[in-house]
């Protein structure tokens, strides 16, 4: 150090030797001019003490700063009048440790980045290694089930076999019986052959006996017609004997008469005799002729008593041939039902030894198919394993869907993204433990662009060519957004943007998932218009959010009949923490009546309403309306006095709703703090990282293209309690509007909400006609 800066006397020491000095020459007058020594040293004292008092104070305010600094408010500033010499060396120590804290924090930042990829990796390989363990289960549990049914087939196809044998055995016996019965019938069949043979040869006596009858019974026949014609001519003599006895009793009768006259008579008597004479010769005629025909007739029955002998002789032959034709059959029925009888015999011995057989042959089979069907199993889970095996390998290599999370841990934007790369991983969590998306898990490669817009584009590229992620969840402000833009265009990859922003813009790389001014900013005016203000200072940070967004409200409250006299804007730069003169020239501007529209991003919200609470611009002088303000900065802000002020988002943290109640639960248990808080960006975060997975669900692919068309109309009931829509043709979401006011301890409660969700707008009517945004620069 140069000598003369040692040689100067730091303005810290003269403000305690200064007073010091001046109560010792109190004192010393004191003395002189007789005082007693007790008042002098009491005065001494009293200087001496207040000396130190004000050392303290000093002291403390500095202490203080750095205590904060020291315990991780990166948002401390240490006292603005400090001095030098060793205040100085405190004030630049302050800031060295903050300086050592902020890259302390950065590199721890870093390293739970790495180890949240490693952790969502590591979760991945556990999920594909889950499956695989689950696979394995599943082969071991089938090749053990199977072994246990194998075992069971083999134990009934052993008792099926000894059945089967035993059957088998049964079946010989019956068999070889069944041969000796056969043997019989084949016997039997043979005599009742012979007996046919001879039952024909007897029908075929019977038949020449029967021929021989009916000869015999002619000759019969012709014979006893022979007689009755002799017996017809017997009649004929027996008329002509009688003709003749007739005539001889007439002859007699007169011969008695002639008798009677005596002599006279003897010519009569002899004439009567002559004729009895005559009648004699013929009577002895008649009986000769009579004698012969007896003789005929005898001769006739003679042989028709030979022919009835010859027949009864061939009756009696038949008889004989029937009785043997009897016999004969009889015994050949006799054989016929020995034959049935066995062959009953046999058919019941093959019914009864068939069932069995069948059943053995059935039991057999069934064990055949079951040990073929369990084959067939083992093989099929043979082959699923060896499929599960590779497929592990490869999943274990590239199996995961992979995601980007996009988000500042780092840098001024930290307070701001930090919670979402967290929830993002929350839910990234809770999709793999409810069993991954597509079967798969899903892991995330962690970015940190450091609040550097520039290396979001250059980490988006990184995200797309070399982790080959599905989609990127991310960005906060729209100028880190447009320059990842053309990034996404180029390597077709898609966008969920979560941050409110100035809409005009359209693009089917990106999903807006935050509010457009139509959403946001509109509404916000016209609640405090509605509050009876009428002059508006517009603050922001200096990017086109800010300046399109306060161009659209410009035009607007013009329409509104507040012309530009009424209204101011200025916008800071990124990280701007120097806010006295600002808030000075805001106070003066808006008078009673007035009101701030902010649109301040990241660390900025916190110094500038930590210098309005410093400078007593309280809300009811002149009220807020944020537009980027939220939950996440509250913590910083939890000394400073913010009641009153306001916010205009689409989600509150206190909204009470159903859905809102669990999503802060799972937030909370998942971070482990019963305090920890949910704000817009988050329910964004999380409506469109909902609809992503939905849509890769529907689509069956993470492929842009078919997402994209996946995505359209489609909605999802959020934390807010709306359902919220998805426009195809915009790109953009349908949403509520909320205004929140700062209660008590800081605590945002909703105080307007719209009815139904507004449509985006995203091409506003109220931007200037000619297209060019007005730029004023920081003041």
């Amino acid at each position: 150090m140069p000598q003369h800066n040692r040689l100067r006397l730091p303005r810290p020491a003269l403000w305690i030797a200064i007073p010091v000095f001046g109560v010792a020459l109190i004192v010393a007058g004191l003395f002189s001019l007789g005082a007693s020594t007790f008042v002098a040293v009491g005065f001494g004292a009293f200087g001496a003490l207040a000396i130190g008092c004000f050392a303290e104070y000093r002291l403390h305010h500095i202490t203080a700063s750095i205590s904060k600094i020291a315990s991780g408010d990166r948002y401390t500033s240490l006292p603005q009048v400090v001095g030098d010499g060793a205040l100085q060396s405190f004030n630049a120590t302050a800031e060295s440790i903050r300086s050592a804290l902020i890259a302390a924090d950065t590199l721890a930042v870093d390293q739970r980045r790495r180890e949240t990829e490693a952790r969502l990796h590591h979760a991945g390989r556990v999920f594909f290694t889950g499956n695989f363990r689950r696979a394995i289960d599943d082969v071991v549990n089938a090749f053990t089930s199977a072994g246990e049914r194998i075992r069971g087939t083999a134990v009934d196809l052993t008792q099926s076999n000894r059945l089967m044998a035993k059957q088998v055995a049964q079946s010989s016996d019956t068999a070889a019986q069944a041969a000796e019965d056969v043997a019989g019938v084949a016997a039997a069949a043979r005599d009742v052959q012979t007996l046919a043979v001879t039952s024909g040869r007897h029908v075929e006596e019977a038949r020449a006996a029967t021929k021989r009858t009916v000869t015999e019974l002619a000759r019969a026949d012709e014979t006893m017609r022979n007689l009755g014609a002799v017996a017809g001519r017997i009649e004929q003599v027996i008329k002509l004997i009688q003709s003749i006895a007739g005539q001889t009793s007439l002859l007699a009768l007169n011969a008695t008469i002639e008798a009677a006259r005596a002599g006279e008579a003897g010519r009569g008597f002899a004439v009567v005799a002559a004729e009895v004479k005559e009648l004699s010769r013929r009577t002895e005629l008649a009986t000769k002729e009579i004698s012969d025909q007896i003789h005929g007739i005898q001769d006739a029955v003679n042989e028709t008593a030979e022919a009835i002998a010859a027949v009864d002789r061939s009756v009696a032959d038949m008889g004989t041939v029937n009785e043997n034709i009897t016999r004969l059959m009889e015994q050949q029925i006799e054989q016929l039902d020995v034959i049935g009888t066995e062959a009953m015999k046999v058919a019941a011995a093959v019914s009864e030894t068939l069932p069995g057989i069948r059943a053995v042959v059935t039991d057999v089979t069934m064990a055949g198919d079951a040990v073929l069907s369990t084959a067939d199993d083992l093989i099929a889970s043979a082959q699923s394993l060896t499929a599960s095996v590779t497929r592990y390998f490869s999943d274990l290599d590239h199996g995961s869907i992979k995601v980007g999370i996009l988000h500042s841990l780092s840098g001024t934007l930290t307070a701001s993204e930090r919670p979402l790369q967290q929830l993002l991983v929350m839910l990234i969590e809770q999709l793999n433990q409810a069993g991954g998306l597509l079967g798969r898990p899903v892991e995330a490669a962690i970015m940190d662009p450091r609040s550097d817009n520039d290396a979001y584009a250059a980490q988006a590229e990184t995200l797309l060519r070399e982790h080959k992620v599905a989609a990127i969840f991310g960005c906060w402000s729209s100028a880190s957004r447009k320059r990842v833009l053309p990034i996404l265009s180029q390597q077709d990859g898609l966008l969920f943007y979560p941050s409110q922003y100035e809409g005009q813009e359209q693009s089917s790389h990106i999903v807006y998932t935050g509010a457009t001014p139509a959403q946001q900013a509109l509404p916000a005016v016209d609640h405090l218009i509605g509050m009876g203000r009428r002059r508006f200072f517009l603050i922001g940070t200096d990017y086109i959010y800010p300046r399109t967004t306060n161009a659209i409200i410009r035009n607007y409250l013009q329409s509104k009949g507040i012309g530009p006299d009424a209204v101011d804007e200025l916008y800071v730069p990124f990280g701007e923490r120097a806010f006295s003169e600002t808030v000075l020239r805001i106070s003066r501007f808006a008078g009673r009546n007035g009101a701030v529209v902010a649109t301040l991003s990241g660390d900025s919200n916190v110094h500038f309403f930590r210098e309005r609470a410093r400078q007593g611009l309280d809300a009811d002088i002149l009220p807020v309306m944020s537009l980027s303000l939220g939950e996440a900065e509250l913590p910083a802000l939890a000394e400073r006095r913010l009641i009153g002020h306001m916010v205009a988002w689409s989600y509150l943290h206190t909204l009470d709703t159903p859905e809102n109640h669990a999503f802060v639960a799972e937030w909370r248990d998942f971070v482990g703090d019963p305090t920890a808080t949910t704000n817009d960006p988050m329910e964004a975060t999380w409506i469109g990282f909902k609809l992503w997975t939905q849509a890769v669900a529907a689509a069956g692919t993470t492929e842009t293209q078919a997402v994209r068309r996946a995505l359209a109309g489609r909605s999802i009931r959020a934390p807010s309690g709306f359902d919220v829509r998805f426009d195809a043709e915009t790109q953009h979401l349908h949403k509520p509007a909320i205004i929140g006011r700062f209660g008590a301890h800081n605590i945002i409660q909703p105080v307007w909400m719209s009815d139904d969700v507004i449509a985006p707008e995203p091409w506003s009517r109220w931007r200037p006609q000619n297209g060019e945004v007005p730029l004023r620069k920081a003041g």
